[in-house]
């Protein structure tokens, strides 16, 4: 086949346009730090980097909602150790003023306090998370209790759900009435209903029946003990949720970026090759593009 010099020109321009594309694709993984910009680029890998990024995107969602979780959980059991020590000093102060020594100035002044505990008490009922309120069931939006009526005040039965997988939802609230006792309940049942009984026999001055009062305090101190130990369990089943979860993020993080990411030294090294490919094409046209037809008549 004859080969004219038209046709060495139009081959080495051809090629140099394809050195410098080269150039350009390798300039542009570096930049942006991926190996694909665009489909074509790998047909197979974007299907693989575009799956890899919907995990990544869930699998962030589920970490935030065990963080929440675990948040919501770590207030709950604050508050319900408050509960607690509220519980220990009217237990501390029932039984001082259920012993024979104490008067009734004494009691009424006790009895202020006790008041305080109890609005201490609906407080911690009202408390909240995130601004949710912790005891009023998927209600979250609905202080449970008010001063008031504390008693009486019904709360939402419902249970506030934290979904940490594609199939798993984790319970995270405990309905008020499950802490504080049944709405409408007597002293052995309902906490502000206790805290209301002892108050009146406290501004009474009735001894006897302050006494009998200490047994309704155990019992609700080991009801919150009771719900501490639920919290605890709790806290403890998303504390290995975040851990999974973390590993996952670490795996899929590491499978897409085996995808899509661009090893920087390797990426380095073939921008380097192909500039003096390029290099030696420039090189060798400036010498094929110099003859001309008094070249040959020499």
């Amino acid at each position: 086949m004859r080969v004219t010099s038209m046709m060495q020109n139009t081959q080495l321009l051809r090629n140099i346009g394809h050195n410098n594309t080269n150039i350009l694709n390798w300039q542009n993984k570096l930049s942006t730090g991926q190996k694909i910009s665009k489909p074509s680029d790998d047909p197979v890998g974007i299907g693989y980097q575009m799956r890899y990024t919907t995990e990544l995107s869930r699998n962030e969602q589920y970490l935030a909602n065990a963080n929440t979780g675990y948040g919501w959980l770590s207030q709950t059991d604050s508050v319900l150790q408050q509960a607690n020590d509220v519980l220990q000093r009217l237990n501390t102060l029932v039984n001082q003023a259920a012993t024979g020594t104490v008067d009734e100035e004494i009691r009424k002044q006790i009895s202020l306090e006790v008041k305080q505990l109890r609005e201490q008490m609906v407080t911690i009922g009202n408390s909240t998370y995130d601004g949710r309120y912790l005891f009023n069931g998927q209600k979250t939006d609905q202080a449970p209790y008010s001063s008031d009526t504390a008693a009486a005040d019904t709360t939402d039965e419902g249970i506030y759900y934290l979904n940490v997988s594609s199939s798993v939802s984790v319970e995270v609230s405990i309905p008020g009435e499950t802490v504080f006792g049944k709405a409408g309940g007597d002293a052995s049942e309902n906490i502000f209903q206790m805290f209301d009984d002892i108050i009146g026999f406290l501004d009474d001055n009735k001894q006897t029946e302050l006494s009998g009062s200490l047994s309704n305090i155990s019992g609700a101190i080991d009801r919150i003990s009771l719900n501490l130990a639920e919290v605890g369990a709790r806290t403890n089943r998303f504390e290995l949720i975040q851990s999974r979860i973390g590993d996952e993020k670490v795996s899929l993080t590491t499978l897409r970026s085996g995808v899509a990411d661009v090893d920087m030294a390797d990426a380095i090294i073939q921008l380097q090759l192909q500039q003096n490919v390029l290099q030696a094409s420039l090189s060798v046209g400036a010498k094929v593009m110099q003859m001309s037809l008094l070249d040959y008549i020499r």
